[in-house]
């Protein structure tokens, strides 16, 4: 702003603000006597006394604010008055001495000093119950906004706070110069009926109070200038108005004789077009119905076919399932002529390998899907038959983590075979010397497609001398054949007990 402009506008808000801190002190002409007296009784004074004198003779001393001297004696009285009401714990005195000096910063054009002085007054008034002083320190605050570059809402919120404080106290004119402020800022921003409203509640707010003419001549020079606007603008709107009507009466005339020439010409040759397309759509109709009706045809047979298809591969699975369970019976049978105790225990995992495989078969022609196998369910399933037919009643316990998903046949009979092996080899060696054996199941899917089969017992591991590419045992051959059947990275390792990890990857084609 320019000096010239802040001068106006700060004896403008001195105006507005009208208001001495010591609102408590009884009013009296003060005299430069006076002063001179109270300045000379301040060394006898103490307590709230002193500070309510400090503050008089600062509020005497910035009615002269033109002179540097006397406004730096006011700023000396404020602050010793800030200080002694600290002393003291008197918030409504503190709150006080902060709004009087936000005042004295306006006469210097501090305008950050004028804002922080009037929230910190805030901040303390908030505590009492003078809703006048309260109101005075919103009013600082505004000031502060309006004499910065701050955004519209800024400036409207403390003003709006000060008017209602004033009108909570039943402070008429100060509400009332609050809501000329606020219909002055609507003006600003050329929202001339919220303008219009607030200096109307203004007015009826100054003439409730029983004020004269004078004091609030300058709102009805506003109110006829909004008014005599408002009219010029109807005027104005209704003229614009009238003539774009006509205009437009003049261009839709125009419009329909123009459009009804062009329509009539469309519309010959659109009947043309609809009667040729007719006609071609109704010989093309014959045709498609023809086609259509050779497609349901096939559509039909082709059904058939599926449904004996599917009814055909159930019935293979289910034959071989019974096949492979007949092989179960006739190796059981084969045992009871046999005395060789590892030729017992072969059959014994024959018939375990063959039951894995026969679990597949049974899961396939059960499902709807022929073709791929849910693993939890299949890898549940063949858990609790190797549990049964080792009859190993509480000795053992299976630990399950198997992740919900499916594998085509190409994976799901390696992976069961690999587990049978894997857990047959924990039950039969690994829980001799152990009173409650423990095997972990995982079977995870990661990303990218990785799968993760995981077998870990807590026995007595795998012997020292343990060497898993020498190994010549039938399952451990076994799980490392059907690893490379499906490409799958296999590991055997002691760790607390056997660690088996079966890691392989799936296409999501395969899927």
């Amino acid at each position: 702003m320019k000096t010239s402009v802040l001068k106006g506008y700060c004896i403008f808000v001195f105006l507005l603000v009208g208001y001495s801190v010591c609102v408590d002190a009884k009013e009296k002409v003060y005299t430069q006597g006076l002063v001179k007296s109270d300045e000379r009784a301040l060394e006898g004074l103490q307590g709230i006394d002193k500070v309510r004198t400090l503050l008089q003779l600062s509020d005497w001393y910035e009615t002269q604010y033109y002179k540097e001297r006397e406004l730096q004696k006011a700023f000396d009285f404020a602050q010793q008055a800030l200080r002694l009401s600290r002393s003291l714990h008197s918030v409504l005195y503190e709150g006080k001495c902060y709004l009087q000096l936000s005042m004295l910063y306006q006469l210097r054009n501090n305008n950050e000093m004028i804002e922080q002085c009037a929230r910190q007054a805030i901040a303390l008034l908030e505590k009492t119950n003078h809703k006048d002083d309260l109101a005075e320190a919103w009013v600082m605050l505004w000031s502060a906004k309006m004499r910065s570059e701050a955004p519209m809402n800024e400036k409207f919120m403390p003003i709006r706070k000060a008017a209602a404080l004033f009108t909570l106290s039943g402070n008429i004119k100060r509400s009332s110069d609050c809501y000329r402020e606020i219909g002055e800022l609507y003006y600003r921003y050329k929202n001339f009926p919220k303008a219009m409203a607030s200096l109307e509640k203004a007015m009826a707010l100054y003439k409730a109070a029983n004020l004269e003419e004078k004091d609030y001549y300058p709102i009805y020079t506003r109110l006829n200038i909004l008014y005599e606007t408002e009219k010029k603008n109807k005027d104005i709107n209704i003229l614009r108005n009238q003539t774009l009507l006509q205009q437009n009466e003049l261009r839709n005339a125009a419009f329909i004789r123009n459009s009804m020439i062009i329509f009539l010409g469309l519309l010959l040759i659109i009947l043309g077009l609809l009667y040729k397309s007719f006609k071609f759509k109704k010989k093309t109709n014959r045709a498609l119905e023809g086609k259509q009706e050779e497609i349901n045809q096939k559509n039909a047979t082709l059904r058939n076919m599926l449904i004996e298809k599917e009814w055909l591969l159930k019935e293979i699975h289910h034959r071989v399932k019974n096949n492979l369970h007949m092989v179960v019976g006739l190796l059981a049978s084969q045992t009871e002529f046999l005395k060789n105790e590892e030729a017992l225990q072969a059959i014994s995992s024959s018939q375990n390998r063959i039951h894995s495989m026969s679990l597949i078969h049974q899961k396939l022609y059960q499902s709807e899907n022929l073709s791929i196998i849910n693993m939890p369910s299949y890898i549940f399933e063949l858990a609790e038959y190797l549990k049964d037919s080792f009859q190993m009643g509480k000795s053992v316990r299976f630990v399950l983590d198997i992740d919900n998903f499916d594998l085509p046949l190409s994976h799901s009979i390696p992976i069961g075979l690999i587990f049978n092996e894997a857990v047959t080899n924990s039950i039969k060696y690994a829980f001799q010397d152990t009173v409650q054996g423990i095997i972990d199941i995982s079977l995870k899917a990661g990303d990218n497609n990785i799968f993760t089969l995981q077998l870990h017992d807590n026995g007595s591991g795998l012997p020292k001398d343990f060497d898993p590419v020498e190994n010549a045992s039938l399952g451990l051959k076994l799980m490392r054949g059907l690893s490379e059947d499906i490409k799958a990275e296999f590991k055997i390792s002691s760790e607390n007990g056997t660690l088996v990890i079966v890691k392989f990857t799936l296409a999501p084609t395969i899927m």
